[in-house]
């Protein structure tokens, strides 16, 4: 099967071929590879059955119906985070993302996997616009309301 594991101390691996198409499609940009990676360790159905990082707690008060969204494997979480940082840091010359790109990264990939959109499809050309603004919080709360209330298309 050609199985790369990320890191040696953790039970996580792709296959060459999706390693490959990872390292090519992400222009040096640690945040595309980790957008790249997520979409092969995680399934589509644990990102949008999950809480993401599982950061926000108000669901729990507000009664929300529907199933229990749980946070993602913490262990493949993990995984990716270290695999990232020494990626970048034993290759200088790509982008080190900080913890809130990172962060964000995740929380994309949820939001993506859930509007039933392909992780990748948000590419655009590698000017990703949400530089230093971290606006996820309202966005996100615009969006989990419209599920709610059925007004969402």
């Amino acid at each position: 099967q050609g199985s790369k594991q990320l890191l040696n101390n953790y039970p996580v691996y792709i296959t060459s071929k999706q390693w490959d198409e990872a390292v090519n499609s992400s222009k040096k940009d640690g945040r595309r590879l980790l957008r790249y990676l997520i979409r092969f360790v995680f399934t589509t159905d644990e990102l949008k059955y999950s809480c993401g990082l599982g950061k926000r707690k108000r669901s729990v008060q507000s009664g929300e119906t529907g199933p229990e969204r749980r946070p993602l494997d913490p262990v493949k979480v993990t995984c990716l985070r270290e695999f990232i940082r020494m990626h970048c840091t034993s290759n200088p010359d790509w982008w080190m993302p900080s913890e809130e790109q990172i962060n964000k990264v995740f929380s994309d990939a949820v939001g993506h996997a859930r509007q039933g959109r392909a992780v990748g499809t948000f590419l655009h050309n590698g000017n990703s616009y949400y530089e230093g603004t971290d606006h996820a919080g309202s966005q996100d709360e615009v969006f989990n309301r419209g599920l709610q209330d059925g007004s969402g298309d």
